[in-house]
């Protein structure tokens, strides 16, 4: 089916241009991006909130199935790796896994809202379903291929910082998007209304299947392209176990990793308690500004970084930017520290932070390139799809492993559902649980990462003699 004309990219330059820019890595991308942005801010909302679930099995399921359910991702996610890395096809071996993700995604959104009640049991297992074929299957087959689009357009590593600058700055609009429009308008005008939720993300799951076929109709794999000519003298495929063993070869791969692990914590933690945050500590429950404050500001500086990413990391490079903007995130969030229940004070905490982390924001996909080609170059073996599903790997696990601490620790702790004619007080245990998780574990995180990034400015990959049995 593939092989046919129609579904051919509509990029023939040998060259990355301008439509490709900005409709495949641009446009392309933001509703998956708001999809998950919506998912991993306001899901477990609608199930604490507007479904009450807290109670099935004694509050054991919201914070069991979260992790069951990761651990499921990441299974699919290490075979989606090895798929991608031995698909050949005449679109290439990641975008045509852009194109049957689109209307999987579209329709396992709906199912994750449109849940059946009356048993806790059904209830329970709709849930786990949906949430596991939604992240299990359609969107591992997005992200590993989304993941891999940078890296496999081109070999040139400006080029590269261009398009990881282009295809991540979607993160900043689709955050700000969400940050302004739900807490502002939506939130308060659905509230806890179950019928309310669904026509929403019914609307958002019909906007996304088009936008995903702009990513696949509008980018092309020319490193893929390239790799042919050396694929043809090489019928032997690389073992996983071979491919980890490439990997950990290169010091850029293996920092790589160890600071998504870190990071993607923080980032899941925060996630994960950001509305309960706003609503029990901050402000009160849906007050239409404390949450669209707290998100703006925060999203705000991602705007100036669009402009002086690329230049600051230019010169100073990118594992040093990193790193001073890493600490420069710890001021921030140990501003907020100060008194985590000041609005003014966190949310002069909160600009400092999002500064820092700007860098970081943009720069990931051309990090991943990097690697990449160091992989290549002490290996002679390239391992996309391998270390495209690590990385996807690591962020579903720390999700999973985030979400259950957080609703553990707030339903062992004691934590009200709203209803439409109660809005509950929660308690002192609950709120300094949610301060922890929101600001506490960056305060942790951010020094180690910094460190991180520090060690790879210090030292450079050198390889050793042994290391040629691989070559």
């Amino acid at each position: 089916m593939l092989s046919a004309k129609l579904f051919d990219t509509r990029i023939k330059s040998e060259k990355v241009e301008k439509k490709e820019k900005w409709l495949g890595f641009f446009l392309g991308p933001v509703s998956v991006i708001l999809m998950n942005s919506i998912l991993s801010n306001y899901l477990n909302v609608y199930y604490t909130d507007v479904l009450d679930i807290s109670g099935i099995w004694g509050g054991l399921f919201i914070s069991v199935f979260p992790v069951a359910a990761k651990a499921l991702d990441v299974l699919t996610f290490i075979c989606m790796g090895i798929i991608v890395d031995r698909t050949r096809s005449r679109q290439g071996k990641a975008r045509p896994w852009i194109l049957f993700s689109a209307p999987l995604l579209t329709i396992c959104m709906i199912l994750l809202f449109v849940v059946p009640g009356g048993n806790d049991n059904l209830t329970a297992l709709w849930i786990f379903v949906s949430y596991t074929v939604f992240y299990a299957v359609a969107y591992t087959m997005y992200s590993t291929a989304h993941t891999l689009m940078v890296p496999l357009s081109t070999h040139c590593e400006e080029e590269r910082s261009k398009l990881s600058l282009i295809t991540n700055t979607p993160n900043m609009a689709a955050g700000s998007l969400i940050a302004i429009l739900f807490p502002c308008i939506v939130v308060p005008l659905i509230g806890v209304n179950r019928k309310l939720w669904v026509s929403v993300m019914l609307g958002v799951a019909a906007a996304a299947l088009p936008m995903i076929l702009l990513e696949y109709f509008f980018t092309r794999e020319r490193v893929t392209e390239q790799s042919r000519m050396q694929e043809k003298t090489e019928s032997k495929k690389v073992s996983l176990r071979e491919q980890f063993r490439c990997c950990r070869m290169s010091r850029k791969w293996v920092i790589l990793m160890l600071y998504l692990i870190l990071l993607q914590t923080v980032n899941a933690m925060f996630s994960a308690g950001t509305f309960y945050y706003c609503n029990w500590v901050l402000g009160s429950y849906n007050d239409g500004y404390t949450q669209a404050l707290f998100y703006a500001l925060g999203q705000a500086p991602l705007g100036i970084g669009i402009v002086l990413c690329r230049p600051v990391c230019n010169k100073l490079g990118k594992e040093r930017a990193m790193t001073g903007g890493f600490l420069l995130a710890f001021a921030g969030v140990m501003i907020c520290l100060a008194n985590p229940g000041n609005l003014v004070l966190v949310l002069a905490g909160q600009v400092v932070r999002t500064i820092g982390l700007i860098p970081s924001t943009f720069m990931i996909s051309s990090m991943l390139g990097d690697a990449l080609d160091e992989v290549e170059h002490v290996s002679g073996k390239r391992c996309d799809g391998f270390s495209s599903s690590v990385m996807n790997c690591i962020t579903t696990l720390m999700g999973g492993i985030a979400l259950c601490i957080f609703n553990y620790g707030i339903s062992r702790l004691g934590y009200q559902a709203p209803t439409e004619a109660f809005i509950p007080v929660q308690n002192a245990a609950v709120q300094n649980f949610i301060i922890f998780c929101v600001i506490g574990v960056q305060a942790a995180a951010y020094p180690v990462i910094a460190l991180l990034q520090f060690m790879s400015i210090k030292e450079r990959y050198i390889p050793r003699r042994e290391d040629n049995d691989v070559q």
